[in-house]
């Protein structure tokens, strides 16, 4: 009677992976319509339907229901768009699902990089794909869209009565915006991507806690640490372009520029991290410390470069006791 019972367990987990992918799927095509509609905050959820199946039933049937949705997606957005625009964020959600399925130690940070990485990947086949197939350039239209809004805010101001002076610097910012946008769009791609997959997994952490599954976090903000050798990885865009600038300028000179974008917003993160640890740590009120971040904001290039020397000081001498090398207590 035993193995009476015990045969239709299989058959039943099947169905149940079945009814949930396709239930999952549907959850997909729900989301993919809400990043169409919201942008940047519909991409955020766009990963969480495939991470908890992938985590739940695998990997086979997340791919399976990640095809289903792309085709259910295809009289929307014509074929092979639809699959093309379920396999942006399909991938990152994935790929955390398998990493957090696994476990291990730094779970979260592991999953962030890793879906930032795939995530990359996947942004810059899909760009390819859509510029040589499809004939559609994302980037240039995104360059574009920022010229036209600069421009609309000069003739605005030029209407208002604004002074000379400020309506020709807006001309001017406005001239210089295509060169300047496509130089930095790597390092912005790069820091959106990571934001992105950040985001994602922190939603899919607060999920999987509402469905009985605690998954690891990050630890405390305000314990953050920049390892030394993400440092040199920040440098190193930089002085690759000072040695191929001289042969080759273009590229040099969007290397330096990216690396240097990329090393002052991440120094000046940890810069940040670094004052309010302090105010903390001296117990100074919440309001206190929220003027202290408006001060520094106010205070323009001047605030920028006092924290991204701060977060380098702290990177060297480890000024919030956060290191490697920190005193612990017993």
């Amino acid at each position: 009677m035993a193995n009476v019972r015990a045969g239709p367990t299989p058959v039943r987990e099947r169905t149940a992976s079945l009814t949930e992918g396709a239930l999952l799927a549907a959850l997909t095509v729900l989301v993919a319509l809400l990043v169409a509609l919201f942008g940047s905050l519909g991409l955020v959820a766009a990963p969480l339907p495939l991470f908890v199946l992938t985590y739940r039933r695998g990997v086979r049937t997340a791919a399976l229901s990640a095809v289903v949705a792309g085709l259910v997606l295809s009289p929307f957005f014509g074929f092979p768009q639809g699959l093309l625009f379920v396999g942006v964020f399909a991938p990152v959600g994935v790929v955390q699902g398998v990493l957090a399925r696994r476990g291990g130690e730094g779970l979260a940070p592991r999953a962030v990089l890793w879906g930032a990485v795939v995530g990359l990947g996947v942004t810059l086949v899909s760009l390819a794909v859509t510029r040589f197939l499809v004939g559609l350039d994302p980037l240039e239209a995104v360059v574009e869209a920022q010229v036209r809004g600069a421009q609309a805010a000069a003739d605005l101001s030029r209407r208002l009565g604004a002074p000379p002076q400020q309506v020709q610097q807006m001309e001017l910012l406005a001239r210089q915006m295509p060169g300047l946008l496509r130089t930095i769009l790597p390092a912005a791609l790069v820091l959106g991507v990571t934001l992105w997959s950040y985001g994602s997994y922190t939603l899919a952490r607060h999920v999987m806690r509402r469905l009985g599954t605690e998954l690891p976090g990050f630890a405390p903000i305000l314990t953050w640490r920049l390892p030394p050798a993400g440092g040199l990885v920040l440098v190193g865009p930089v002085l690759a372009g000072a040695v191929v600038q001289p042969w080759l300028p273009e590229v040099g000179r969007t290397l330096v520029a990216n690396g240097f974008m990329l090393s002052v917003l991440t120094f000046a993160f940890f810069g940040f991290l670094t004052l309010l640890h302090y105010l903390a740590a001296r117990e100074v009120p919440k309001a206190g410390r929220v003027l202290a971040v408006v001060a520094v904001f106010l205070l323009g290039d001047l605030g920028t470069f006092a924290m991204v020397a701060l977060g380098l000081v702290d990177l060297w001498f480890d000024l919030r006791r956060v290191g490697p090398r920190a005193e612990r207590s017993p």
